[in-house]
């Protein structure tokens, strides 16, 4: 996908609310701020026909993450205030496929879950042969309870995923502690009717957990990203491109833990999933009259 559409389709430009803007040429906007009276001309690099062609863009993208090309070139700033957790390592172009990825049937499908007063998400996964990790489809909330959040995984699950042969969840450690108003813990609440999930707890060490996820972005199959995921994950996409990110503390330096956020929910759920994904046995399993040879499950059996 060239990055001018990646910008003009998937970025909404920066503009003020507050004033009327004007077009005055391609990539160059103009508007008048009514609180001190200055005008001001917003110079977009596709001003410059030379700079419009893929090839350019293409080549300046190289050596820098996504989040710079796009506040640099780009002009956008919105979510990338600190370091993005995976600024070394991610890239846009590489790791998000062009078309909505399709699941594979015969395959579990690993739901990753993040439980949080702020936000709570669940992200669906596939480990393909190889160990390749697809990231299929995300559920981000905010302000529902867990049996609300497991209503609407219940009905996504059966309408993307018709015909799945078998759900595995590796879940927030926290969410095994027993919850001070009704002593019920998200877990016990999982396993009781009408759900019955068996789910396994991710590992909490963030470093494990953001290294978990590295360690797919860094490698290659072939020349083919080990890590890939589908547009459809909006909220990810947007954490992995800064939304996802280190702030900085009232004396200027970087937090330790990422900002808890919108976009800290879906990520610290595909993290537990990461933390784990190594851990399933990589014996064949039988489904039905389906052999499962490379990968093969017992995870959460």
């Amino acid at each position: 996908m060239p990055n001018e559409q990646i910008a003009k389709n998937e970025i909404p430009e920066e503009l003020p609310q507050y004033a009327k803007v004007e077009d005055l040429a391609r990539g160059v906007k103009a508007w008048g701020n009514p609180q001190n009276g200055f005008r001001v001309v917003r110079l977009h690099f596709d001003a410059d026909p030379a700079k419009r062609l893929p090839e350019y863009q293409v080549e300046v993208h190289k050596g820098i993450s996504h989040a710079q090309f796009l506040r640099e070139y780009h002009l956008v700033w919105r979510s990338f205030q600190g370091r993005p957790v995976y600024m070394d390592d991610w890239s846009r172009n590489f790791h998000v496929s062009k078309d909505f990825l399709k699941f594979a049937p015969h395959l579990p499908v690993i739901r990753g879950w993040d439980f949080g007063v702020g936000g709570s998400a669940c992200v669906f996964t596939q480990l393909m042969p190889e160990m390749r990790l697809y990231v299929l489809q995300e559920i981000c909330e905010s302000g529902i309870g867990v049996e609300k959040l497991l209503e609407e995984v219940k009905l996504k699950s059966l309408e993307w995923f018709p015909n799945a042969k078998r759900f595995l969840d590796v879940v927030d450690p926290a969410g095994f502690a027993r919850s001070p108003t009704d002593e019920r813990s998200c877990v016990l609440i999982m396993g009781g009717s009408p759900w019955f999930l068996k789910p396994i707890p991710g590992i909490q060490n963030p470093v494990t957990r953001r290294n978990s996820v590295v360690k797919f972005l860094q490698r290659n199959v072939r020349e083919a990203p080990a890590f890939l995921i589908s547009p459809s994950c909006k909220v990810l996409v947007g954490g992995f491109d800064g939304g996802y990110h280190f702030a900085h503390n009232k004396s200027g330096q970087l937090r330790e833990s990422p900002e808890k956020n919108d976009y800290s929910h879906p990520h610290d759920a595909l993290q537990y999933i990461c933390t784990r994904i190594f851990d399933i046995d990589t014996s064949a399993v039988e489904y039905g009259n389906f052999k499962i040879i490379q990968p093969s499950y017992s995870l959460g059996a």
